[in-house]
């Protein structure tokens, strides 16, 4: 099947030629071939047979003729041209003398026709001249070698061959065009009353019909459909049941916005065929005409008057993704109040690209096309006007050019894209003054930073969508080596690596042929972007052939003070605030609204900045010998900004939510103050005060993590100082170790904890670190241990006199106590719980959820239905409470147990296994125990068949979906 411009156009085979055409079709070839003789800038055979060069050349497309080194040559009576043109027509192959006289006489042969045969050929060889030696006696027979001879029908073959397969509309437009040029009227016209021409000419005519269709299709893709339709016509009426010229004639026809004629066309072929099969058009046809009627927009392509609008450079490679972004500026320029749109962003981010693929959507809007502006080698912006007036072809009379310009462009409709306008920002009032002088003038500006004028829309222009990074750096990584891939995780991850930026990912991804994949994740992991995005095409500018160089382009454009101040901002890793960068940079509100507009520095639109990976490495290749004094004052903010956070936090989720956008700089920070821990007094001091906060932060977050490893090192570093420090750095340790099953070590850690805790005089967290303990040795299963270590928690925290609250430690107790069976000691605990606690939501629904704990011990199962009502009537509004929903699961699957209901006990406590996965977690031996005594006889003595299915039914289940399930199912 043939596609042009994205439209299928493999239209059935019927009818492509005489062989399967009417005889009415094919008896007015003559008529055919002046039509097609009438091809525009096509040269006849006529005109070229003979001409120029030397050498032997056959024409048999048209009357017989030979000419010997551009000279004709008289190739005597009629049947010696005869024995000429059946040698012509079989060559090179050997022919013998009775196939010859069949030929050539018929049943009417002389009587001597080897010696007939042997004075024609012998004749023909004398008016050969040099090339009589072409004809040779094989035998009985003869033969026309046809090395270094020219046949006008051998060559018309392979043009149209070479034009069926090119793929360059426009090179098979000249290669079908000459074919086409070298008939000068019938084939074989003075000897087709020979018998072997018969098939030659069929053969030779269905070939011809081919050439059309290769034309017709190669005009169609160039756009010259226009001129197509007239020279279409008259073919398709001598053809009407060749589908495929008709196919192309309905498509130029409706590309030259004729979609009724075109329609017609359809209607006229259907009927002709009808009358002439009894069948209907071909599939491919009607499918062309319902996307004729549907209006189609793969139909359309450009017609060549349009495309001769655009003025605008030919990239070499196709632009991969910003469709979102094209159509975005193409609709800002459209609306008559916006004449002026800025694209924005920083160096490597495919501004000009951009800006090119929008010109060229906007030709259609602009009759006195659309023209590219390059800038970047200007420096003066004195020189701009020049410049515009240079790519227009405007002559300045005088020196007034801007008086020139504005006089070429007033009666004009047509658009400007000034490109890299960043070098020459001070020539924006030259922009403003064309606007105002030519109301049919609209400009795009590409630029790092905006032009700061009156009616100016800006568009910044952000980094490559991710589904769009990938299929560029393959597309890359596969010009240099065909052989190249990957997996697309990998390369999304490279990809992210370079900010998604287009020219860094071009310039790595050139690199695919010399350096693995897995190595450049790894070197740009270890800062090396900028050594590998070297080595640009030799063609692009200097700052296009390195990453470096592209960024270094508009830093030098900043004042040097202020350069150096952006060198300070390489420090952070992953965003600041407008507070952090002039603490640790010294950048100012104002400075960072400078770095903003310079394409320097993003601003995120929620308080945060940050520097694209890429200039963050190239700042911090600035910052040079001042870089350790910034990274001191990088972790001393950070270390403040940590230990003041927590003291002022209003609740664990906002102070986490608080601190996770700090994550890297956080890790950055601990980082540098183990550098030097040695030179604090007492030795890791300021180490050991982040590492404590940030330890209660990763039990948070991430226990299990590697960032928890900071807490033993740090612990390490600082063995002098002072006991409170390493109390609280110890008690994050032990909860740390908690959460990752380390249950001894958890232990031992929250005893040195409190002691040191203690030592320090530090009652409040000393009061934690016991709390912890007991949860510890309580989620370690033992009961009987936890229960005194709790008691003397909470009478530590009733010292401390509202210091801490009691609900949390209260709760631990109540459950423990539950799980001893003591269900008066839990009721005592939990109604203080609920006294103290009772306007914190949290904090009641837990009570109320181990108050029907308590009252399944009792065996009061109507009361703890209702207690767990109550209790997920609150958790299921509430954000970030996950683990108590999970909790409420297997008290529900106890409840139905009770019920005698084992199977939706299985189905729930599926559901809560898989809500355990989904958090990454595990049950504690406490739970593990009171499921056991709950639940896990009456599950295990169900049917087979009937657990698996229920327990399939409960691993499908999101949390909250179970959760409402248990409640429906109790009745609650």
């Amino acid at each position: 099947m043939t596609v042009i411009g994205g439209v299928p156009l493999g239209w059935a085979a019927t009818g492509v030629g005489c062989p399967d055409e009417s005889p009415r079709q094919c008896s007015n070839s003559a008529q055919f071939s002046s039509l097609l003789m009438q091809t525009p800038g096509v040269t006849s055979g006529s005109d070229r047979v003979g001409v120029g060069g030397r050498g032997l050349r056959i024409a048999v497309l048209g009357p017989l003729e030979v000419t010997a080194d551009a000279t004709p040559v008289d190739l005597g009576p009629r049947k010696q041209r005869a024995v000429l043109g059946v040698l012509t027509a079989l060559a090179p192959a050997v022919v013998s003398v009775e196939r010859l006289v069949d030929e050539v006489w018929g049943e009417a042969g002389p009587a001597n026709p080897l010696r007939s045969l042997q004075v024609y050929v012998s004749a023909l060889r004398s008016a050969l001249g040099e090339y009589g030696d072409r004809l040779v006696t094989e035998g009985r027979a003869y033969r026309l070698l046809t090395d270094g001879v020219d046949i006008d029908a051998h060559r018309f073959s392979a043009l149209v061959e070479q034009a069926t397969a090119e793929s360059d509309p426009a090179l098979a437009a000249q290669q079908v065009e000459e074919a086409l040029g070298l008939w000068r009227g019938e084939a074989w016209q003075d000897l087709r009353d020979l018998p072997v021409v018969g098939p030659v000419v069929v053969a030779l005519e269905a070939e011809r019909m081919t050439a059309a269709a290769v034309r017709a299709r190669a005009l169609l893709s160039l756009g010259r459909h226009r001129e197509l339709v007239p020279w279409l016509e008259p073919l398709v009426e001598q053809h009407p049941l060749n589908e495929e010229l008709r196919g192309h004639l309905m498509l130029a026809l409706h590309r030259s916005d004729r979609q009724a004629d075109a329609l017609a066309v359809f209607a006229e072929g259907r009927e002709v065929k009808a009358d002439e099969t009894g069948l209907d058009p071909g599939e491919d046809l009607q499918r062309l005409q319902a996307a004729i009627l549907a209006d189609d927009p793969a139909l359309r392509v450009e017609d060549v008057e349009l495309r001769g609008r655009r003025h605008l450079p030919a990239p070499v490679t196709s632009l991969v993704g910003r469709e979102p972004e094209i159509a975005e500026v193409v609709a800002l320029l459209r609306e008559p109040d916006n004449r002026l749109v800025t694209v924005t962003g920083p160096g490597g981010i495919g501004k000009t690209r951009l800006g090119i693929a929008v010109a060229h959507g906007l030709a259609a809007d602009h009759p006195d096309g659309v023209w590219f502006v390059a800038l970047d080698a200007l420096h003066d912006h004195r020189l701009v006007a020049g410049g515009i007036a240079d790519v227009l072809g405007v002559e300045a009379a005088g020196t007034d050019q801007v008086a020139a310009l504005v006089a070429h462009l007033r009666a004009r409709r047509l658009l400007l894209v000034l490109d890299n306008f960043e070098q020459v920002e001070d020539a924006a009032p030259l922009v403003s003054e064309l606007l105002a002088g030519a109301a049919g003038l609209r400009v795009l500006v590409t630029s790092r930073v905006r032009l700061r004028l009156y009616g100016e829309r800006v568009v910044p222009l952000a980094p490559l969508a991710p589904a769009d990074a990938v299929p560029l750096f393959v597309a890359r990584a596969r010009a240099v080596d065909r052989r190249f891939d990957a997996p697309v995780d990998v390369v999304a991850q490279v990809c992210e690596q370079l900010d998604r930026i287009p020219l860094a990912i071009e310039l790595v991804a050139a690199r695919a042929d010399e350096v693995p994949l897995d190595l450049l994740r790894k070197q740009l992991a270890n800062r090396q972007t900028l050594d590998l995005a070297t080595d640009g095409p030799r063609d692009r500018t200097s700052r296009q052939r390195t990453l470096r160089d592209a960024i270094a382009w508009s830093v030098e454009l900043l004042p040097e003070e202020l350069t150096r101040r952006f060198a300070r901002l390489g420090i952070f890793d992953g965003g600041f605030t407008a507070e952090a960068a002039e603490a640790v940079a010294g950048v100012t509100a104002s400075d960072l609204v400078t770095l903003v507009r310079a394409s320097l520095v993003v601003d995120e639109r929620n308080g945060r900045y940050r520097l694209l990976e890429t200039l963050r490495e190239y700042a911090e290749e600035l910052l040079g010998s001042e870089r350790d004094a910034v990274a001191d004052r990088h972790a001393a903010w950070f270390r403040d900004f940590v230990i003041d956070s927590e003291g002022k936090r209003a609740s664990v989720h906002a102070w986490v939510a608080m601190l996770d956008p700090e994550h890297a700089n956080l890790r950055a920070a601990i980082a540098r103050l183990a550098e030097s821990a040695l030179e604090d007094t007492p030795p890791g001091a300021q180490l050991l005060a982040l590492a404590g906060a940030l330890g209660r932060y990763w039990y948070h977050v991430a226990p299990g993590g590697e960032d928890v490893e900071w807490l033993p090192r740090a612990l390490a570093l600082a063995p002098d100082a002072d006991p409170g420090l390493r109390g609280r750095t110890t008690y994050a340790l032990a909860i740390c170790r908690g959460e990752q099953g380390l249950t001894e070590e958890a232990i031992e850690h929250s005893r040195t904890a409190y002691d040191l805790l203690m030592e320090a005089g530090d009652r409040g967290w000393a009061a934690r670190a016991l709390n912890s303990l007991a949860g510890i040795v309580h989620d370690d299963g033992r009961l009987e241990e936890a229960a005194p270590l709790m008691d003397e928690s909470i009478a530590l925290r009733r010292q401390l006199a509202g210091e801490l609250s009691l609900a949390i430690p209260l709760s631990n107790r109540a459950r423990n106590a539950i799980q001893l069976g003591d269900t008066a000691t839990a009721r005592t605990c939990l109604a203080e719980v609920l006294e103290i606690a009772a306007d914190d939501p949290l904090e009641v629904a837990v009570s109320h959820a181990l108050l029907a704990d308590t009252a399944l011990v009792d065996g009061d199962v109507d009361s703890a239905e209702r207690w767990l009502a109550s209790a997920t009537d609150v958790l299921l509004g509430l954000d970030h409470h996950e683990f108590r929903l999970m909790e409420t699961l297997e008290t529900f699957a106890a409840i139905a147990v009770r019920r005698d209901r084992p199977a939706l006990a299985a189905t729930l406590l599926a559901a809560a296994d898989r809500a355990y996965a989904d958090e990454g977690s595990v049950m504690v031996p406490a739970d593990l125990m009171l499921r056991e005594a709950r639940t896990s006889a009456a599950v295990a003595a169900l049917a087979p068949e009937v657990r698996r299915t229920a327990e399939e039914r409960g691993a499908a289940l999101e949390l909250e979906a179970a959760v409402r399930l248990a409640r429906e199912a109790t009745g609650r």
